[in-house]
């Protein structure tokens, strides 16, 4: 039976290991989606807080590891995750990039400043090691929909975006460029901006979009919203539980002279397994070299939009 590929875990919070149990359910968590993994299995645990570290293990029946961080780091892990605070990203992945695992998964932002996360993103595709920002969306079959019907000109060229959150434009709005990046591709280029950074013009060729950040004032709710406006349509993703919409041109059904945005399709989108998808991406990342450097590229193309895009925002 073929070894399976241990994974350190490098924090203890929620997305780590807390927000479901063993065996219950969805997968919520990335330890969860390891123990579902044929691929992987848990080899250790560690936060600042011991005793988060201890629940974890408890919880997780993971294997005690070491409790001095370098110690853990070089303890010799196939794979390391690293789910810290958004603060710590950048200098936890340059020192899982200098133990040199097989393969790293690194929550988003990859670096509160997006230029290093760029740079560390190029000096992990230098060294050969795959990196994966924890961008679950991506693999969701209503995002290949979408990108399927932009690729065969249904919707037309995309014009206009409002991306709409809470919890400041490193920590949710980067998801929403990746996302766009995703649809989109890559080779755009900033072209204006106004109001603080709150409105960004993008252009390729002859086509330019305009996107609105919007932060909502409130944090005493969640927000996360992406509207996409297109020549003949709109995507939306929004809600909770969240959905994915897609809108096509249509005659109004009465006044049959105008033109609306009609339901075309729509996606639940906690209704797939996207973190264990995640997973199998980079396990395959792991295994095949060509697709590793392909997607190496892809991350660094996406950090390379998430750069242009919020450079200047507050």
């Amino acid at each position: 039976m073929k070894r399976r590929w241990s994974v350190g875990v490098l924090g203890a919070g929620r997305m780590a290991q807390g927000f479901d149990e063993p065996g219950a359910g969805p997968v919520r968590s990335l330890a969860h989606a390891v123990e579902r993994s044929e691929a992987f299995t848990l080899g250790g645990f560690f936060d600042v807080d011991l005793s988060r570290t201890e629940m974890a293990e408890s919880r997780w029946s993971c294997p005690v590891s070491p409790r001095e961080r370098g110690a853990w780091l070089a303890t010799g892990w196939d794979v390391i995750f690293i789910a810290t605070p958004d603060d710590r990203h950048a200098d936890d992945l340059g020192d899982a990039l200098a133990v040199q695992p097989r393969a790293i998964l690194v929550e988003k932002p990859t670096a509160l400043d997006a230029d290093h996360g760029r740079a560390l993103l190029e000096r992990a595709m230098h060294l050969g090691i795959p990196v994966m920002v924890d961008y679950p969306r991506r693999w969701h079959s209503g995002v290949a929909d979408v990108a399927a019907l932009m690729a065969d000109g249904t919707l037309g060229e995309p014009q206009r975006a409002v991306f709409a959150y809470t919890g400041g434009a490193m920590h949710s709005g980067v998801h929403m460029i990746d996302l766009l990046h995703t649809w989109i591709g890559a080779g755009w280029r900033v072209t204006a901006s106004s109001g603080a950074g709150a409105m960004v013009r993008l252009a390729k060729d002859r086509t330019e979009i305009e996107i609105a950040f919007v932060r909502a004032p409130s944090e005493t709710y969640y927000l996360w919203e992406v509207h996409l406006y297109f020549e003949r349509g709109k995507v939306e993703l929004s809600r909770s539980p969240e959905m994915l919409a897609v809108f096509r041109v249509k005659t109004h059904p009465t006044y049959l002279t105008h033109h609306v945005l009609a339901q075309h399709a729509h996606y639940e989108m906690e209704s797939e397994p996207l973190l264990e998808r995640t997973l199998n991406e980079l396990q395959r990342a792991i295994a095949d070299p060509e697709f590793a450097r392909r997607h190496a590229q892809r991350e660094i193309e996406s950090q390379s939009l998430v750069s242009a895009i919020l450079r200047g925002m507050p």
